[in-house]
């Protein structure tokens, strides 16, 4: 009889158990329908956005490192032009002729364009019946770039030789070429000093080197 007894008074006490928490359910769905126990956390960490923060910076910083060369300026090619003498049917003339400078390249075009007229034509040129006046014993001292003119300073095998034709027409390449490659007045010396006289005939030079240096 006493563990009848027992287990009844156990079982009452699951089933008061029981209705006090459905009642509890009952009362929180009917007057806190809108209770969220998850309403008050707060999801949006700082952690969270200096996480995200970090993550942005670093895939640019990878990108610039993978492909630097999109920030990289294109690449052109540039050509200066220099003038020789050709021969055709009897009859010299100037000719321009191109030298391409490379990137790598840090001189002037005026200074560039000198240097490739004291070395003379290419051997296709040459083929071609394409030469200089200028003897290939001549030496580019030195370029001065300043403000408001250009000095070209030339050894002295670049007077003498050829006789006087040829004096003109090595003058008429030299001009022509540095005229070509920069706005500024040009001025020639010869080993350190103006020329205004050149040659064993004693040829006149009007400077700044222009079309009419040549004239009387």
């Amino acid at each position: 009889m006493g563990r009848k007894k027992k287990r009844k008074d156990n079982t009452n006490i699951i089933g008061i158990i029981v209705l006090i928490a459905a009642a509890v359910i009952y009362v929180k769905m009917t007057f806190f329908k809108d209770f969220n126990p998850l309403q008050n956390i707060n999801f949006n960490l700082p952690f969270w956005e200096k996480k995200i923060e970090v993550t942005e910076r670093s895939v640019k910083e990878d990108y610039s490192e993978i492909l630097p060369e999109l920030n990289e300026p294109e690449k052109q090619e540039k050509y200066v032009e220099i003038f020789f003498t050709k021969s055709t049917g009897g009859q010299d003339v100037y000719v321009a002729v191109q030298r391409l400078k490379q990137d790598w390249v840090k001189v002037s075009d005026v200074e560039f364009a000198v240097i490739n007229l004291l070395r003379g034509p290419n051997k296709s040129e040459k083929i071609n019946n394409i030469y200089s006046e200028i003897p290939s014993s001549t030496k580019l001292l030195s370029v001065r770039e300043m403000q408001n003119r250009i000095i070209i300073n030339l050894s002295s095998d670049f007077e003498f030789g050829g006789g006087g034709d040829s004096l003109y027409k090595r003058m008429y390449q030299l001009i022509k070429t540095v005229n070509k490659n920069t706005t500024k007045p040009i001025y020639l010396y010869i080993e350190g000093k103006q020329a205004n006289v050149i040659g064993g005939e004693g040829l006149m030079l009007k400077q700044p080197l222009r079309g009419n240096s040549l004239d009387d």
